[in-house]
């Protein structure tokens, strides 16, 4: 049996900075590189222009919205039930591959209801031919289903029977009020199909990585993992690697190799719930342990927008414009000698968030 390599710590942070497209130096199109990183989180507007912002040169929010608009990029309620961009080549599959998870958990809270559960998806089906709001999905659920579906759940249901896609300008940059969503005109793939696609998906831009970490990304409980991988490893035969710890990782063969691990990384802001910080079980490939709690806020799920120092979340940050004045204020929460490079970046950063601001400046909290 051939021996596996051990990868160190450091080598899976600068192999996975440029795995995620964090040394900014690839000409790719909003779309190519959405569909590189797998699923962007969407749960606040912006974030996914951001995140774009922080690894695409010369990214404009116009560029993702155009994709939004011509169905390349899907906004749609999937993985760990969390909202994400997607590419919508694979939209079905990873829709297919969260449903399972979803319908048994609904199921398992319906199941003295008395619910007819086919009724309800043919009534939903043709309600949702055309757009409409969370609100009047709720509605026609409770309606639908004779009172049968729990009130907390009168949204989760139709998202898990149905793939929803939301339309414009949900997904847009900066864009408020009531999202609507509509059917998804294609058919959902078979397993273990599907979850072997988002499998790969999730090891082309966050490998390598164990099944724990393959779980936690696609909110999947082990027993349909590890199908998936084994359906995958016959396909295309899957890389072994064993991190300092111990545990197996996994990753596609012609997968970019570990990098130079002495290699400094360029500082780069990212922005609430980037994926690149949410996506392991284990963190601590770009989040220090020590921080953790100060970076993720367990309680209601919130993971503040940070910036990198070689590769590592070293602060958070936030901003303001006042009366045209733009301040990007830092909170340094490891030490550090980069705040000249900060400044700049902090800098371009605001020229992004606030183009029309008289004055911009970057501060550090005390």
């Amino acid at each position: 049996m051939p021996d596996v390599r051990t990868l160190s710590d450091r080598e899976l942070t600068v192999g996975y900075f440029e795995r995620q497209l964090l040394h900014r130096t690839e000409e790719l199109t909003a779309a190519a590189a959405v569909s590189r990183l797998a699923a962007l989180q969407a749960q606040y507007s912006p974030s996914p222009h951001l995140a774009l912002w922080a690894r695409l040169p010369g990214f404009g929010q116009p560029e993702l919205e155009a994709a939004l608009l011509d169905g390349t990029v899907v906004k749609s309620t999937l993985m760990r039930g969390t909202l994400h961009l997607v590419p919508g080549a694979d939209y079905g599959h990873l829709a297919a591959a969260w449903r399972h998870r979803w319908l048994t958990e609904l199921r398992a809270r319906h199941r003295d209801a008395g619910l007819d559960e086919p009724a309800l998806e043919a009534s939903l089906r043709a309600f949702a031919a055309v757009p409409r709001s969370a609100e009047e999905l709720r509605e026609h659920t409770a309606l639908a289903s004779g009172g049968r579906v729990r009130t907390e759940d009168l949204l989760h249901y139709p998202r898990a029977l149905l793939p929803l896609v939301h339309v414009a300008p949900s997904g847009h940059w900066r864009a408020h009020g009531k999202p609507r969503m509509v059917l998804w005109g294609g058919e959902l793939p078979p397993e273990p199909a599907a979850t072997a696609r988002l499998v790969r998906r999730y090891l082309a831009g966050y490998g390598p990585a164990s099944r724990a970490d393959v779980a936690h990304f696609g909110g999947l409980r082990l027993g349909r993992v590890d199908p998936a991988l084994a359906e995958l490893d016959r396909q295309v035969g899957l890389v072994r690697y064993r991190a300092e710890d111990g545990r197996e990782l996994l990753d596609l063969p012609g997968a970019p190799p570990p990098s130079d691990p002495g290699r400094e990384l360029p500082v780069r802001f990212l922005p609430k719930w980037d994926a690149a910080l949410l996506s392991h079980a284990d963190r601590t490939r770009m989040l220090p342990a020590a921080i953790h709690r100060q970076v993720y806020r367990a309680v209601n799920g919130t993971l503040l927008a940070s910036y990198l120092v070689d590769g590592l979340v070293a602060g958070v940050w936030e901003h303001r414009c006042t009366r045209g004045a733009a301040v990007l204020s830092l909170t340094p929460l490891l030490p550090h000698a980069r705040r000249p490079e900060l400044e700049r970046e902090g800098e371009r950063l605001l020229a992004f968030l606030e183009p029309g601001a008289e004055s911009r400046r970057v501060v550090f909290a005390s």
